[in-house]
Order: structure tokens, then C-alpha cells, then sequence
């Protein structure tokens, strides 16, 4: 007969058959912690990126107006004219909202007054008529004129008024803004122009006329004292040459060619 085991020797045999926990083990748990860390955090970015876009795209429709909304403003070739010279101006007139604009009347009333007086219109008109501008689009045109007196020149405000109906509804005006520049004289614009060739000869030393100024009496200066000391040197010379020849006619002698 044979003993029967007891539940202390199946307790034992139980144990002998689980093996212990490595560091191997461990360090795999570690790594896919990480991986599923790294992963979590992926989404989240990606979850975070998808509502800011969702964010500017209805802020984006909401500011966005759903009729016309027209905007006029003018360009400048130059930012300072010169009388008896053409200066362009680029009249822009912009739809930026969704809806079509008709009826775009273009005036330019409050500078048409100086029109002979402080310049000259010579290209172009002081109104212009657009029967439809549609939503994002633009119209451009031209006006050339050409300064008569120098000194500053405003240009007023131009004035754009649209319907946002084809036939009849209300007229909507807008007012761009209020723009204006230099005018100067031929010689002034000759100087100026002198004086920005002065500034890359001199190194950017001479920026103004007073800087020239200022360095043309510096130079006269050293050159007056160069003459001054090539006169004193040549002077100098001559006295020495006289006394020589007194010299030798004292001694007789005609020509000294020995020292």
C-alpha cells in the first residue's frame, strides 16, 4: 500500500509547477505601457487638432457676410510726386461677401474740385458705373493726374454705392479712406535724387544736404592746408636757390657741380 499525499504535499506540487517572475516580464509590461501612453497621446493631438479646424471654419462662415459687402480704396505707384510729372492711381473696388453686388457706382466728387487747380486729371474719370461685381471678385481702373504746385496734396475720400438686388432695393454707400503725399519742385526732386546717389557713393556717411555740407568744408579745409604748405615748401626752395647763387658768384664760380 502506498500513502496517500496530503494537501500540504499537493500545495507543494502546485508551486513547483508555476515558474517565478522574470525582469524580462517586467520590462515588456513597461514597454507596452509606453506604446499605449504614446498611442492615447497621439489621439489626443489629433482630436485637439480636428476641433481647432472645426473652430475656424465656423468662425470663419460666421464672420463671413452672407450679402455684398464692397470695398473701395486706391494705390499708388509713388508715395511722392513732382510737379509737372504723371502719377497713376489704381481705383480697386472689391465684393467680399457671398452675394453678388449690382448697380456699383463709383464717385470721386471731392477731388474733382482741385481737378485744374492742384493737379490735372489726364487719364481716367472722377465716376465710373459697374452693373455687377460678383461675390469675390473685383473691378480696377486707372486714374493718371498730374501735380501743379507743390507741397502736400490730399486725396479725399472716394464714395462706391451698390444695390444688392439687380433691379431696384436699397442703395448701400461705403467710403474708402482718406489718402495724400508729397509734392515737390524739380529742384527738389533733382537734390533728392543727388543726394540718394551721395549716400551709396560716400558709403551711407551722407545721408542729408547738411552732411554734405558739413564734409565739403572738411575737404576745402584739408585742401587749403595742402596749398598753404606746397606754397611755403616751393617759397622755401626758391630762397634757397637765390642764396646759392649769390654764393657762388661770391666765389666766382659759374657752375658748382660738386657740393
Amino acid at each position: 500500500q502506498f500513502p496517500l499525499p496530503s494537501a500540504d504535499d499537493e500545495n507543494k506540487q502546485n508551486r513547483r509547477g508555476q515558474s517565478p517572475p522574470t525582469q524580462h516580464s517586467g520590462d515588456q509590461d513597461l514597454k507596452d505601457g509606453d506604446e499605449m501612453m504614446s498611442r492615447a497621446g497621439m489621439w489626443l493631438m489629433l482630436a485637439a487638432c480636428a476641433g481647432v479646424m472645426v473652430s475656424m471654419a465656423a468662425a470663419d462662415s460666421q464672420e463671413r457676410v452672407q450679402g455684398a459687402f464692397v470695398h473701395v480704396h486706391k494705390d499708388f505707384e509713388v508715395f511722392e510726386g513732382q510737379v509737372g510729372k504723371e502719377m497713376v492711381f489704381s481705383v480697386e473696388i472689391h465684393n467680399m461677401g457671398e452675394g453678388d453686388a449690382y448697380n456699383v457706382d463709383f464717385f470721386d466728387d471731392a477731388i474733382q474740385g482741385e481737378n485744374g487747380k492742384a493737379f490735372k486729371l489726364k487719364e481716367g474719370s472722377f465716376k465710373n458705373h459697374f452693373d455687377k461685381i460678383e461675390a469675390g471678385d473685383y473691378v480696377t481702373f486707372k486714374q493718371v493726374i498730374v501735380p501743379l504746385v507743390p507741397g502736400p496734396l490730399l486725396i479725399p475720400s472716394s464714395v462706391v454705392t451698390y444695390t444688392e438686388e439687380k433691379s431696384g432695393g436699397k442703395k448701400i454707400s461705403v467710403v474708402g479712406s482718406v489718402d495724400g503725399f508729397n509734392v515737390l519742385t524739380t529742384a527738389q526732386a533733382n537734390t533728392k535724387t543727388l543726394l540718394n546717389v551721395g549716400r551709396y557713393a560716400s558709403f551711407g556717411f551722407c545721408k542729408t544736404l547738411a552732411d554734405w555740407l558739413r564734409l565739403a568744408a572738411i575737404v576745402g579745409g584739408i585742401a587749403a592746408i595742402t596749398l598753404t604748405k606746397s606754397t611755403f615748401t616751393k617759397a622755401k626752395a626758391m630762397g634757397e636757390s637765390r642764396r646759392r647763387k649769390q654764393a657762388m658768384k661770391a666765389l666766382g664760380v659759374e657752375d658748382l657741380k660738386d657740393n
